[in-house]
């Protein structure tokens, strides 16, 4: 045989070819491996085989464990989310009623001030009247007048619209809350008990559907290992 720098391997070489390309080839000789082993060798051979089909299985078993404990991380998982979206919807209500018991307070304040405000003029006018002679309540005090500035209807219109943005707003509330949310509304103890309980059950759920398929798995294997075993048990009796 004639391995080349260009052509590879080739049994023959053209001289007229090989002078063209210029290439570079020397004589080889090729001889197959052959590898010899003694019979003991080869049954420490297999037992490790079927030590190491043993371990693929622990293996495949514990892919398995760890599958089925990811899908439960999961479903907790997405519980808890459930269960954050109804704490913060939770305190968005808590702040959308604490925000209109102040719009209630500063009303009422406002309301307050009105009528103090009409009382003081009342009394206003019937001083000048009864200071009429004398030029009015300011020139009998020498005192230059004051006048009210009613700045009262600024503060009404506020409150008109933050009634009117928390009306809206628990409208929306009400019209993207779906029965998942009014149940835990309804039943508030449901927040704590589904996301203890989602875990466990997705772990038996997931045994049921998958135990069956893995454990005959488990079971055909085991017997081709053990009918394997049993025929290199009665080759190594049959030898002499």
């Amino acid at each position: 045989m004639w391995v080349c720098q260009q052509i590879g391997i080739t049994p023959c070489v053209y001289l007229s070819k090989l002078n063209n390309l210029a290439d570079f080839c020397v004589q080889v000789l090729i001889v197959p491996r052959v590898l010899y082993h003694q019979e003991e060798a080869m049954y420490h051979f297999l037992e490790e085989t079927i030590l190491l089909r043993k371990g693929e299985v622990i293996t495949g078993i514990t892919i398995a464990m760890l599958l089925g404990l990811g899908a439960t991380g999961t479903a907790t998982g997405v519980s808890a989310l459930v269960t954050q979206h109804q704490r913060l919807s939770q305190l968005q209500m808590t702040i959308d009623e604490d925000l209109l018991r102040i719009e209630k307070s500063i009303s009422s304040l406002e309301r307050s001030i009105s009528s103090l405000s009409e009382v003081v003029l009342q009394n206003r006018r019937g001083l000048d009247l009864l200071l009429m002679q004398q030029g009015g309540l300011c020139a009998a005090l020498r005192e230059e007048c004051c006048f009210y500035a009613d700045h009262t209807g600024v503060m009404r219109d506020s409150m008109a619209e933050q009634r009117g943005r928390l009306a809206q707003r628990k409208r929306e509330r009400e019209a993207q809350q779906g029965w998942f949310d009014s149940w835990f509304n309804q039943s508030p103890w449901l927040a704590t008990l589904v996301p203890t309980l989602v875990g466990p059950l997705t772990m038996i759920l997931l045994t049921l559907i998958f135990g069956p398929c893995i454990l005959n798995k488990l079971v055909s294997f085991v017997r081709r290992r053990l009918d394997k075993v049993d025929i290199l048990f009665v080759e190594r009796m049959q030898l002499p």
